[in-house]
């Protein structure tokens, strides 16, 4: 049970991950008031009553790029079983319907690593494993695992299902998510008001996804949460937001 949270665990911290955030077409949406310059927010991710690891995402922008870099770790008793580093970086250009990422990068623990070139001229995107590379189509609404996550502070989420293509670096999806609503989460920092959204489940996927989006923090996401098919469920939750 424990390896198997710990592999939820790679996949889901801000993981954005190989299964996306929320399936929002962000393109068609109205410019959101743009955060702070400089945005850190800390993390801490459980499997039940078991706390496995914890981590740290750094937003920076001037207005014209951005970067954003994801960092994890598994701590405590997890540790023990299976230690887990990862990073992840996206850079790109802010431009006014949002986000437009231009490079990824993923470092796992004893794993190839993984990137994302993305060349919207040609409409191709070059993804790498290792040593092995392919360039595909690039669809309009294409996002990198880290930088979806924080492209609802520069586009305010819609209520309404729609598609959106993300990579890892590995492979390229596309994915359904539709709004539960409002609710309020909480978290190490009290309670925040949120927006709730979903994956759109087929009837034979038993693999879940949710994302909670703080409605007073620029939409940042403050907690995700995945259900693997044996029931698992693994939770990312937000400890502290740090302005400048």
């Amino acid at each position: 049970m424990i390896r198997n949270a710990l592999t939820r665990f790679a996949a889901t911290r801000f993981a954005v991950t190989r299964y996306a955030l929320v399936g929002l077409l962000l393109l068609a949406l109205p410019a959101a008031a743009a955060p702070p310059q400089r945005v850190q927010l800390d993390f801490t991710v459980t499997s039940g009553a078991m706390r496995i690891g914890e981590g740290r995402d750094v937003l920076v922008h001037d207005g014209r790029q951005y970067s954003v870099v994801s960092e994890s770790k598994t701590v405590g008793v997890a540790a023990v079983f299976y230690k887990l580093d990862i990073r992840r970086e996206s850079k790109g250009l802010l431009l006014k319907k949002g986000l437009r990422p231009l490079s990824f990068t993923e470092d796992r623990s004893r794993k190839p690593l993984r990137t994302a070139v993305f060349d919207w001229d040609a409409m191709k995107i070059t993804l790498g494993e290792g040593d092995t590379t392919q360039t595909l189509p690039l669809p309009a609404n294409t996002f990198d695992q880290t930088s979806f996550a924080y492209a609802f502070a520069f586009n305010a989420p819609s209520d309404e299902s729609v598609a959106v293509y993300l990579t890892d670096g590995r492979k390229l999806s596309d994915y359904n998510y539709r709004m539960i609503g409002k609710e309020s989460v909480k978290t190490p920092m009290g309670e925040l008001q949120t927006l709730h959204y979903q994956k759109v489940q087929a009837p034979d996927d038993k693999r879940g996804f949710e994302i909670w989006l703080a409605v007073d923090h620029h939409y940042f996401p403050v907690k995700i949460r995945y259900v693997e098919k044996n029931g698992t469920v693994v939770d990312s939750t937000v400890t502290k937001i740090t302005y400048p």
